[in-house]
């Protein structure tokens, strides 16, 4: 199973909030616990103990502090390529050709038990499936859904897959913001501006993990609040 944490983000809704890129933000390990580190390390910590093939893509403007965090875990560097508008795009070149793969979204906090689930599913079920919340958290504040990670198996219909998300972005038919979301209603066949999420293809985490997309997700968030 190949792991790719996507971490290539253009950060325009974190700023430079804290001095630093959000996936660096300092967080807690685990809810009530003292050990902090870097929000990307923590994917990594877990990521590595799941699989041994993983990636972690690196923007191209600054891709020292990630490249340093991949050697140090013994893991892939994909450096992005220029132009890529969204973490499909940006890790296409390794996607696993014919077996399984797990795209993480870098700047997610995620507990033990949601990445378990995700790569428990993965392994079990093979096509594509989207792993998020599909309303507001209670745990974390977050008053809107989020998807954290999606898995499918081989490189061909995914790839058809991010195309016609472009096709359907390009001729406003589809939030140009909206990529993730927007692929699973093409899975589901439910109206592309529309928020309806339906199994097989969604699968439901609603603990702490949750996306760090800006400083307001920072601060409220249980494993960051008082850092």
């Amino acid at each position: 199973m190949r792991v790719i944490i996507a971490a290539a983000g253009p950060q325009t809704r974190w700023g430079d909030y804290l001095g630093v890129r959000q996936h660096f933000a300092p967080a807690r390990a685990f809810l009530g616990v003292d050990m902090v580190l870097p929000l990307l390390e923590l994917t990594l910590m877990q990521a590595v103990f799941h699989s041994d093939d993983v990636w972690l893509t690196a923007p191209a403007d600054e891709p020292g502090p990630y490249a340093g965090f991949a050697r140090a875990y013994g893991v892939h560097t994909h450096i992005a390529p220029a132009g890529a508008r969204n973490e499909f795009e940006s890790t296409r070149p390794v996607w696993a050709q014919d077996q399984t793969t797990v795209l993480l979204l870098g700047d997610v906090w995620w507990t033990p038990t949601a990445l378990a689930r995700v790569f428990s599913r993965a392994a079990e079920d093979g096509g594509s499936r989207f792993y998020g919340r599909a309303n507001a958290s209670r745990v974390t504040g977050c008053p809107y859904g989020e998807i954290f990670a999606q898995s499918w198996t081989g490189s061909a219909e995914m790839g058809r897959l991010t195309d016609a998300v472009r096709r359907e972005q390009d001729a406003g038919r589809a939030d140009p913001t909206k990529h993730g979301w927007t692929m699973l209603r093409m899975l589901q066949g439910t109206p592309l501006r529309e928020h309806t999420v339906r199994p097989p293809w969604w699968v439901e985490i609603d603990d702490a993990t949750d996306d760090i997309d800006t400083p307001v997700d920072y601060r409220r968030h249980p494993a960051t609040r008082g850092l």
